[in-house]
């Protein structure tokens, strides 16, 4: 009897499966278990206040954890002129200099002999005066918050700009705690564990050009959204931002940082690419290093928003407390087996809130302890 020409084709597609996956092994290239540890430089030279650079090491990309620091190096701001400004090293890897104003009209690199003693260096750069900010603020609109920036030159000499901002919000957790068990007793909490400010660093990559432009002038650049049920819009809200003039190099780097982060994942985006840095290797020319150190003076403007600043008719703000519904009660005794020694022995699992009569209620710390999402220390900059 001949066999039907679906079932051969089905067999013989059931037979290539099996052959195949049992074939199938893990590829690892070479890229992701190279030992690779190459110095990583992040900063620039700061014409007009505190230059901080933090030097690390590269890790496989395989593997998990922080980067590790580059200790004991010795760090400095060179000029074409021979002039040497020191950073020392404030936290491991992190190296900064004394608020300073370096000359104008001059070129600057960076310097760095490791502790093992390789020596690298940036590019010569000359310093960008970056102008003044025109305008900086959030506009209402469908959905959010969307914050804008506007900038220009009238020597027609910056072109290149780049921004960084830093946003900082108060907040409070979901219960105030008024007592507090200590040596076995619940007695009035006179520390704060309800108020809270909490700071988070931009990590978007902000730059334009007015190259292609008639007038070296940015208008409403936009900087970021924030839609409006977003938690940091509740109560205060304030953002810093950052204004940087850069070279033409230095717009190209970030420009192929840009593509290589944020624009991969579709057909018809950009291939990644290697990306080069300005900083090299004195020691072996062959070494590669990571980063890219420009050199401008800032510029930055800080402002703040209240929530009654904001529409009347936005959605309620999502705080990350919103599971937090509702307060356990234990009587002054005993309650499910458990005394009141035993119930509040582990302040991981539950803090007391309150102590109504006969009764104390308590509940998580992530509902409790703002300390966990911030700082009760106020900004110097609050008011």
């Amino acid at each position: 009897m001949r066999m039907p020409s679906f079932l051969r084709y089905s067999l013989l597609s059931l037979w290539l499966a099996l052959s195949l996956s049992s074939c199938v092994q893990e590829y690892l290239p070479a890229v992701i278990s190279d030992d690779n540890n190459y110095l990583v430089v992040d900063g620039f030279i700061n014409g007009n206040g505190v230059t901080s650079v933090s030097l690390t090491r590269s890790l496989q990309l395989a593997a998990k954890g922080t980067y590790p620091p580059e200790t004991r190096a010795v760090v400095f701001i060179e000029s074409a002129s021979n002039q040497r400004y020191a950073l020392k090293e404030a936290t491991p890897g992190v190296y900064t200099s004394p608020t300073q104003v370096l000359p104008a009209n001059q070129n600057y690199r960076l310097y760095i002999r490791t502790a093992t003693g390789r020596e690298y260096a940036s590019d010569f750069t000359p310093l960008k005066t970056t102008p003044a900010i025109d305008a900086f603020g959030g506009r209402p609109q469908a959905g959010g918050l969307q914050f804008y920036i506007s900038a220009h030159d009238d020597q027609s000499q910056t072109r290149y700009y780049r921004w960084q901002y830093e946003e900082t919000w108060e907040f409070t957790s979901a219960f105030r705690s008024t007592v507090v068990y200590v040596n076995n007793r619940v007695v009035p909490r006179t520390d704060n564990i309800y108020n809270c400010w909490r700071t988070e660093k931009s990590t978007s990559l902000n730059t334009t050009s007015t190259v292609r432009l008639s007038q070296d002038a940015v208008r409403d650049y936009r900087l970021l959204f924030i839609p409006a049920t977003a938690g940091r819009l509740r109560s205060k809200y304030s953002i810093l931002v950052r204004q940087y003039g850069m070279s033409q190099a230095e717009f190209d780097y970030w420009e192929a940082v840009k593509k290589n982060t944020e624009n991969i994942g579709t057909l018809f985006d950009p291939l990644p690419s290697q990306i080069q840095g300005n900083v090299h290797c004195l020691s072996d020319a062959q070494e590669p290093v990571l980063g890219f150190v420009g050199a401008s003076t800032v510029v930055e403007r800080r402002i703040f928003i209240d929530r009654i600043d904001l529409p009347n008719d936005w959605p309620t703000n999502l705080d990350g407390y919103e599971n937090c519904i509702g307060l356990d009660t234990f009587p002054s005794m005993r309650w499910k087996g458990l005394t009141l020694q035993e119930y509040f022995a582990s302040p991981e699992e539950r803090i007391p809130v309150s102590v109504n009569g006969p009764f104390y209620t308590s509940q998580s710390p992530a509902c409790v302890d703002c300390r966990l999402r911030g700082t009760t220390t106020k900004p110097s900059f609050w008011p």
